[in-house]
Formats: structure tokens, C-alpha cells, sequence
């Protein structure tokens, strides 16, 4: 198995499972709390406000551990491009909100502040679960780590309910945000980089402001799922069978 090794080891006096736990928990509390009570207005796209906080907030705390390349934010241009498919795979999952057509859901001026606030949560959501959970858990096991920060990324979602989603949009939406997961988890895993997570999850969600809504159908949305999920757990088992050599960067020296 492809481990995490050396200075790419986040140390106990960087990291703790008290402190993971502490961010998610955080992070999980401030959203589903902004989204109850303006997730359905007009302000939505105002979520950049505590989003931004939220980011802001994590890489405050990597820049006071001096943990940026130990979670993943390393330069792009060492990527074996070739053996990675050139990232098609996600790319091709990252416009899942255009599969049914595109719009302008929003004025120009909201459309600018969803899009930016959805970024912010995809960096901060990867920062969390593929960077800071997977980093802790992966000391022990790497296949344990994978399915732990996959798992609780994906029913992370459930949290959706509070803010008035409904059942079976927001099962589905579990079922490939933990497709999703695993692809991502193994690609820092193979690869020690988060940034192309980052840039997936943001544009991943930045894309649902000009998502055609009239065209969501039950149906509709089951082939998306399936079509994300087969993507997805397509591309993670290619890179996880295809990469077993890739191993994540280690430190400049000093």
C-alpha cells in the first residue's frame, strides 16, 4: 500500500483527533445553522460571508502549524498527468450540474458571490476531510482512512435536511457525495496533492448556480447519481490498481 511517510506525517503536537473533530463539528454547526435560516431567501448567495470566515479560519490554522504541504497544497506541475487520465474523469464529474442544461438561476451580481461561496466551501471541505481527517487516520491504516473520511464526507450531507431538502434528493445526494469521497481520498493518497480536490469540489459546486432546474426529474436525478458514482468509483479504482508507485512528495530540505 501507498502510505504517507516521513515529514508528510502530520505529528501529534500538529494535529490531534480532538482538534478534527472539533473543526468539523464547527464547520458543520456554522453552515447548517446560516443555511436554517437563510438557505431558502434571497441571501443565499450571501453564504460567502461565513464561508469565507470558515476558510479564512483553516488556513489561519495551517499557516500557524506550517502544515500547508503536509495536507496536500503543493505545486500541480508534478503530477503524472498521463497516468492520471489527465484528470478527464473529474472534470467530466465536476459538470454534473450542466448534464441537464445550463441556465442563469441568479442576478449576475448574487451569481458572482454563490459561485465564490461555493469554492470556499469546497476548499474548506477538503481541507477538512481530505486533508486534516485523512492525514490523522491514515497513521494507522490507509484503507481504513479512505473509507473513514469518505464515509463521514458523504453523510455529512444528510445535514442538508435541516435546511429543508427533501428525502430522496438528499439520499442520492449521499450515495455519490461518498463516490466522490473515496475518488478524492484515494487520489491525495496516491498522489500526496489536495489542490486539484480543491479545484474539483469548488467548481463542482460553483456549477449548481447555472443548473437547470426545470429539467430535474426523479429519474433525472438517478442517472446523475449513477453516472457520478460509476464515474467516480470508475477513476478511484484506476488510480488505487494503475498507481501503486506514486507516493506523495516530501519536503524541501532546508
Amino acid at each position: 500500500e501507498s502510505r504517507f511517510t516521513g515529514e508528510n506525517t502530520l505529528t501529534d503536537n500538529r494535529l490531534s483527533s480532538k482538534t478534527v473533530i472539533w473543526l468539523i463539528a464547527l464547520y458543520i454547526v456554522v453552515i447548517s445553522i446560516y443555511d436554517s435560516v437563510w438557505g431558502d431567501s434571497l441571501a443565499l448567495g450571501f453564504r460567502l460571508i461565513p464561508t469565507a470566515c470558515i476558510l479564512a479560519f483553516l488556513i489561519y490554522m495551517m499557516k500557524k502549524d506550517d502544515c500547508f504541504r503536509l495536507i496536500g497544497f503543493m505545486p500541480m506541475n508534478g503530477l503524472p498527468y498521463r497516468k492520471l487520465l489527465y484528470l478527464l474523469p473529474m472534470i467530466a464529474v465536476a459538470t454534473a450540474n450542466l448534464w441537464g442544461g445550463a441556465v442563469m438561476r441568479f442576478p449576475v451580481v448574487q451569481t458572482i458571490f454563490y459561485v465564490l461561496s461555493m469554492f470556499c466551501i469546497g476548499f474548506s471541505e477538503e481541507i477538512l476531510f481530505r486533508g486534516y481527517l485523512l492525514r490523522l487516520l491514515i497513521r494507522r491504516s490507509v484503507k481504513t482512512a479512505i473509507l473513514v473520511s469518505s464515509l463521514t464526507f458523504g453523510l455529512g450531507h444528510l445535514i442538508n435536511l435541516i435546511s429543508g431538502s427533501d428525502l430522496f434528493s438528499t439520499g442520492l445526494q449521499v450515495i455519490y457525495a461518498l463516490s466522490i469521497g473515496l475518488m478524492l481520498s484515494v487520489f491525495v493518497v496516491k498522489t500526496g496533492n489536495i489542490v486539484p480536490c480543491c479545484l474539483f469540489h469548488g467548481l463542482f459546486n460553483a456549477l449548481a448556480a447555472f443548473c437547470n432546474e426545470r429539467a430535474i426529474t426523479d429519474t433525472s436525478q438517478i442517472v446523475t447519481c449513477a453516472g457520478i458514482s460509476v464515474i467516480s468509483l470508475g477513476y478511484a479504482w484506476y488510480i488505487w490498481k494503475k498507481l501503486p508507485e506514486v507516493q506523495p512528495r516530501q519536503e524541501d530540505p532546508a
